[in-house]
């Protein structure tokens, strides 16, 4: 956990940096480089969304390792929710792609309203699930239960992915 501030800058920029340089070439060097600016940061901030995936998964993974093999089977689902929030940034992540140049502005709101619930829901889901494991390791949870309360923090990734989707397509 201590190593994951330092490390976090430089992963975001590893993945930022492709994608920003991809649409270089066709024209986001014409932009203002206010412009330029915000469609990088916009990209770390989507990039962090996908990023956070991989290390709230991690954590949910943990917690499934040290199931009892009888409680494996109802703790699966809710071990493998927190991955989620990746794949919808990453969906948001190509659409900001193919509209850089032609609408900078959205593309900056989209990566910011979709990239930061994602990163923060994930986390949140990932302290569910692992609570929610280790209430269905001891008997006080079921499946059905564990699967309620590890879905509500998806909402809130969803609503960012609805506001990513509606920054790019309705303004």
């Amino acid at each position: 956990m201590k190593r994951l501030p330092k490390l976090l800058p430089l992963l975001l920029v590893v993945v930022a940096t492709p994608a920003y340089a991809e649409g270089a070439a066709s024209g986001v060097t014409a932009l203002s480089p206010m412009h330029q600016i915000m469609l990088f940061i916009s990209f770390m901030v989507i990039g962090s969304g996908i990023l956070s995936s991989g290390y709230t998964l991690a954590i949910s993974l943990g917690a499934y390792a040290a199931c009892e093999r009888e409680a494996r089977g109802a703790a699966f689902i809710p071990a493998l929710m927190p991955g989620s929030q990746g794949l919808y940034s990453f969906a948001i992540s190509f659409l900001m792609m193919q509209n850089m140049t032609e609408k900078p502005f959205q593309v900056a709101l989209a990566g910011v309203l979709c990239g930061l619930p994602c990163l923060m829901s994930a986390f949140g889901q990932a302290r569910v699930a692992a609570a929610c494991i280790k209430s269905i390791n001891n008997g006080q949870m079921d499946s059905g239960q564990a699967l309620l309360a590890t879905g509500v923090p998806e909402l809130y990734a969803l609503t960012g992915l609805a506001g990513g989707f509606l920054a790019m397509f309705m303004i």
